[in-house]
């Protein structure tokens, strides 16, 4: 008998395995497409003492088959509630903003709007790094108390 040479295709480069290998990889490919092909097609079950023939429908449905059935979906958007929060939670932020004088919104701006880094700050302000940091977590902390009022 002749040997033969068994390969396994591996991103479309063929290796060398053994024949036990081969033929592994292919029982489980196998028993994998067997599977999904149950999952995907209704089958019948006969029960041998009654001869009672029962039909097993899929188990994959498609979308139309769900629509059909009235299935609910779930919203992907945000909830009406949290729609909500987040509207009055901007409203108030926005009376907030309007209670800080014009040097704090300055600051403001110039950190979280136009994402100037601290350093960046000093320079145009003539002042230490130190001193914006401190300014700005002054700032933060003032907006987190008048928000939770």
């Amino acid at each position: 008998m002749e040997k033969r040479d068994f390969y396994l295709y591996i991103n479309g480069q063929p290796v060398p395995v053994s024949e036990e290998v081969y033929r592994e990889y292919y029982r489980a490919e196998d028993k994998e497409r067997y599977f999904m092909g149950r999952l995907k097609k209704g089958h019948t079950k006969v029960n041998p003492e009654t001869k009672e023939i029962r039909y097993i429908p899929s188990r994959e449905l498609s979308y139309e088959q769900l629509v059909e059935q009235d299935w609910q979906f779930a919203a992907t958007g945000d909830s009406v509630e949290d729609r909500v929060v987040r509207a009055d939670l901007i409203e108030k932020l926005r009376a907030v903003l309007h209670s800080l004088s014009t040097e704090e919104m300055a600051l403001l701006e110039e950190l979280f709007y136009l994402e100037k880094t601290e350093r960046e700050v000093a320079g145009l302000y003539a002042v230490s790094q130190n001193t914006i940091h401190y300014r700005k977590n002054r700032l933060l902390d003032k907006l987190r108390k008048l928000m939770e009022k």
